[in-house]
């Protein structure tokens, strides 16, 4: 019975990794977003980087694709790029990587919809943090009324 089971939730890894590709894009994407809108307003909050750390290593997808010690050291490396311009640019340029990937419109929602979790995080929307998921939506090419619910 549990060899039957691994094998399920084997074959569910490997849909998500064919999906996503076997790479570190997606969660460099992600993370990098977060990154982004945790320092909208100049400082990332210990609320926010557990809140972060809890919501990827608790994802649908991140999950089936990296381990937790990978997830957590990707998100605070791009914690640390978000203190400086030069490394808000380098996470730009990691949210790029994904568009032109084959199922890039759905990673761009995913990391657009982690993103707004985290802006979040203390309960309310500050305008920083607004104005950051704004440009990451035009960025991406997502439009943030779809998810509106």
């Amino acid at each position: 019975m549990f060899g039957v089971l691994k094998k399920a939730l084997g074959a569910g890894s490997r849909e998500v990794a064919a999906a996503y590709g076997e790479n570190k894009d997606f969660l460099e994407a992600v993370c990098a977003g977060v990154a982004l809108v945790a320092a909208a307003d100049g400082d990332i909050e210990e609320n926010e980087r557990q809140k972060a750390v809890r919501i990827l290593t608790n994802h649908q997808d991140l999950s089936k694709l990296y381990k937790q010690p990978d997830i957590e050291q990707t998100l605070e490396t791009m914690f640390r790029r978000a203190r400086e311009a030069s490394g808000r640019q380098q996470l730009a340029r990691e949210i790029d990587d994904i568009k032109s990937r084959p199922n890039g419109a759905k990673m761009a929602e995913d990391v657009y919809l982690v993103a707004l979790d985290i802006a979040y995080a203390d309960g309310e929307l500050e305008p920083a943090e607004e104005a950051v998921l704004k440009k990451l939506a035009a960025r991406l090419g997502v439009d943030p009324s779809r998810f509106e619910f």
